[in-house]
């Protein structure tokens, strides 16, 4: 066996993992009809360079499972339909409605990531040297608009937070940690966020 590969194994072994905690709350719409137009899979948005594209596939993948064939990304668009070459997060009323007009889709998808800290690393360890606590931390947001009436329909975030502690009363000292990064949990939190609507749609 590669010796990496061993002492990863190892270490592994004697570690504890800090997987991450997830949260999640709409603003708005957490029930809606899939089964119904044309929707628009928008190009993710994040701080992250490394994991943007990433983010950008997981999602539309995701939805593409919700969607199905009414579902289309920018680059499809762009080669039919007059598209903007970028389109916001958030948009006036009457910028969607142009949208919808140019497209001739009803439904615009928007994904956010945002890489809030990365305190914790990706490995941490129990010194013994007293309390400390550090996190990796992300966060993802959806918005869901209707291209007709120009309005936002479904409002949704996610947070995924992995927090490492220790004290001086603990007993693992210098027994490392495992950490989640921030990355990863952004990745992860988008994944369940779309599967909430999956949940919760109307169209079951």
């Amino acid at each position: 066996m590669n010796r990496k590969i061993w002492i990863l194994l190892f270490v592994s072994s004697l570690s504890s993992c800090v997987g991450g905690k997830f949260s999640y709350s709409f603003d708005t719409g957490r029930q809606l009809d899939f089964s119904k137009g044309k929707w628009i899979f928008n190009k993710t948005e994040s701080n992250s360079t490394i994991f943007d594209s990433e983010l950008n596939v997981l999602a539309y993948n995701e939805f593409r499972k919700l969607l199905g064939d009414s579902l289309t990304d920018l680059n499809a668009l762009r080669a039919k339909k007059m598209v903007p070459p970028k389109i916001e997060f958030e948009l006036s009323k009457e910028a969607l409605q142009q949208l919808g007009k140019d497209t001739g889709c009803q439904y615009l998808i928007n994904t956010r990531g945002y890489i809030v800290s990365n305190g914790a690393g990706s490995i941490s360890f129990d010194t013994g040297n007293g309390y400390y606590s550090a996190s990796n931390q992300s966060s993802v947001s959806i918005a869901i608009y209707n291209l007709e009436s120009g309005t936002l329909v479904s409002a949704s975030q996610a947070v995924g937070k992995a927090t490492a502690e220790n004290s001086h009363f603990d007993d693992n000292k210098g027994v490392p940690s495992i950490n989640s990064s921030a990355e990863t949990l952004m990745l992860k939190a988008a994944k369940n966020l779309i599967r909430k609507y999956d949940k919760y749609r109307l169209d079951q």
